[in-house]
């Protein structure tokens, strides 16, 4: 749906009170390298996808703020001097949430409408939940003039999701949806939340996301043993070696491996794959500065095999897309996201993409019974006005 398909449906369904208003877009991001070392203090880069969610908005003359998803076809309609979490429209807590945090600055803001749609596939890890918390950010602020940076308000959006929604996200999606650029991914510090931009320009290789389509069940109790673990052998590490250990960010492989007969078996594992992920980031950035693809490919490849090793966060379907891919000569391949499900992300020589998706989901739904999608994309550029 184009713009002005937007703008007419918005008149529709929405009165015109002809005050401000405006066309807002926000994406969603594929992590390119860099997974389950956000919580322990490292580094991540990820890329903005060309996928994204796009937000029609207009101020009212009263304290009632509607929302309508296009792609739900729901309305709800709330009162800003009275957000509460709703427990029927999930959808909506991440825009109150939003919300919330700008009045929590002490910013006045009066009653609005807002219409949104998007083509970030849901549930697949590509992160349509912070697009739709950053696009909030910037329409309602836009609306109300409020002069805030892109910085402060991907940690707004942040905040929303830790507070209002009640989950604990790291920094990388709200960063990337906001602060992205065309053809560049992002390195980010997750002990600092310094960011820089990394090139990645190339005109021989593409980026193909393969979506397993497996429902990302274990995710939230895997996830809680996984930073259990992570915190055990940080304890571990600052006794032994230097209080000062705060994070699995503080060592070195060296140092993991001089203590691996005392460590618990999945203690270990889980360090080691921190350590040496935190490791690739840093590679990654060199070889994507160098134009080094192949490079890059063999550590997404390393990747996906400590994630699935020592990390144990892979599932059987996410194997076989990441060996179907190294099967097919492509340059590299890992699961990216929590795990469990979700997405694969490939770098693949431009010639040789229509081959790669024939292959994929032809191979895969044997395998599986599965079908996959599969979505190609360059890096995008972050949130804006339209």
């Amino acid at each position: 749906m184009d713009i002005q398909e937007l703008c007419d449906k918005f008149g529709r369904i929405f009165r015109d009170f002809d005050l401000e208003n405006g066309a807002y877009k926000a994406p969603g991001r594929v992590n390119l390298i860099g997974e389950h070392t956000d919580y322990n203090d490292g580094f991540v880069m990820p890329m903005a996808i060309e996928k994204e969610i796009t937000m029609l908005a207009q101020l009212r003359s009263d304290r009632k703020i509607k929302f309508y998803s296009l792609d739900y076809d729901q309305m709800v309609e709330y009162d800003l001097d009275n957000l509460e979490y709703d427990e029927e429209n999930i959808w909506a807590n991440y825009i109150m949430g939003v919300i919330d945090e700008i009045q929590k600055l002490g910013e006045s803001l009066q009653g609005f409408n807002l219409m949104f749609t998007g083509n970030i596939p849901q549930g697949s890890g590509l992160s349509s939940s912070a697009a739709l918390e950053v696009v909030t950010a910037l329409a309602v602020t836009d609306l109300h003039k409020i002069k805030i940076d892109g910085i402060e308000m991907a940690l707004l959006a942040q905040r929303a999701e830790n507070n209002f929604v009640g989950v604990q996200c790291g920094i990388m999606d709200q960063y990337i949806s906001r602060l992205g650029q065309k053809d560049h991914a992002l390195l980010i510090d997750c002990r600092t939340n310094d960011y820089q931009l990394v090139p990645f320009e190339n005109e021989n290789y593409q980026i193909v996301i393969c979506n397993s389509r497996v429902e990302r069940g274990l995710v939230d109790s895997k996830y809680n043993e996984r930073r259990s673990e992570c915190d055990q052998a940080v304890e571990f590490f600052a006794e032994k070696e230097d209080s000062k250990i705060t994070a699995l960010r503080d060592l070195d492989l060296e140092t993991v491996e001089k203590y691996k007969a005392e460590l618990a078996e999945n203690v270990y594992k889980r360090a080691h794959h921190v350590v040496s992920e935190n490791k690739r980031v840093l590679e990654s950035q060199k070889a994507l500065e160098a134009d080094d693809l192949q490079k890059f490919g063999d550590l997404m490849y390393a990747s996906h095999k400590s994630l699935s090793e020592d990390y144990e966060v892979s599932c059987e379907e996410l194997d076989i897309l990441v060996n179907l891919a190294a099967e097919t000569g492509v340059e590299g391949a890992r699961m990216t996201g929590a795990g469990f499900g979700g997405c694969t992300v490939n770098l693949v020589k431009k010639d040789k993409i229509d081959q790669f998706i024939d292959m994929i989901k032809k191979n895969y739904k044997e395998k599986t019974g599965i079908e996959a999608e599969v979505y190609v994309s360059n890096p995008g550029e972050g949130a804006c006005k339209l």
